[in-house]
């Protein structure tokens, strides 16, 4: 009844955010601005096709937000990202998530089903996976004072958030060439062997007529 309700309201919102995979290739988030919805210059959209800001955003000189979140999937990586506000609290509206978080050098697990809230730091890293086929929360955060990325559980290491991505989608891009090489050559391979059992029926008949003859 709840999901219904909320997916009622969105409806009614103006178009949200998309933020897409790191590939750019299915939606992972769509965010419904309720309070700090930024502009652009040009009067257009102020996100690109992924979901950026595009250059010359202008962010409203807020030091708070609110925005209705729906998650159309979890977290494909096993690397854990923080966000970029000082503070964050998300109640959970429908659907619910598991959510992994560091702990130190550590990751805990725990379920966040609807009504629980979800306190977030801007120290904090975690990672979520739906319990449902999608999860809308209602999100509040404080002002922006950082960047964001990506921690590595097995390294420790930290990647800013445009290295990571950029480094995502230049693996898919190898790992696409490679497939389609790989999928290139099997035709080849393929039409060859066709080919070859062609001149084999061919030869065959023709050997048996040779033998009719004599």
């Amino acid at each position: 009844m709840l999901r219904r309700i909320v997916e009622f309201v969105a409806s009614l919102l103006p178009n949200p955010r998309v933020i897409y995979d790191q590939v750019g290739q299915s939606p992972y988030l769509s965010r419904y601005y309720l309070i700090g919805r930024p502009t652009h210059p040009d009067g257009h959209d102020p996100f690109d096709y992924y979901g950026d800001p595009r250059p010359g955003t202008t962010w409203p000189e807020k030091s708070w937000g609110l925005y209705l979140h729906r998650f159309h999937r979890g977290d494909m990586d096993r690397e854990l990202h923080n966000h970029p506000w000082s503070w964050s609290v998300s109640l959970i509206l429908a659907g619910g998530y598991l959510e992994e978080r560091r702990e130190g050098l550590s990751v805990t697990q725990r379920v966040l089903s609807p009504g629980r809230l979800n306190f977030i730091g801007g120290d904090t890293f975690h990672r979520v996976d739906l319990l449902e086929q999608d999860a809308w929360t209602l999100f509040l955060v404080g002002p922006k004072t950082q960047s964001w990325g990506f921690w590595d559980r097995a390294t420790g290491f930290f990647t800013p958030w445009r290295e990571f991505i950029s480094a995502k989608r230049d693996a898919t891009s190898v790992m696409r060439d490679g497939l389609e090489s790989t999928i290139a050559d099997v035709r080849r391979e393929l039409a060859a062997a066709r080919a070859a059992r062609g001149a084999e029926r061919v030869l065959h008949v023709l050997q048996e007529m040779a033998g009719g003859k004599a």
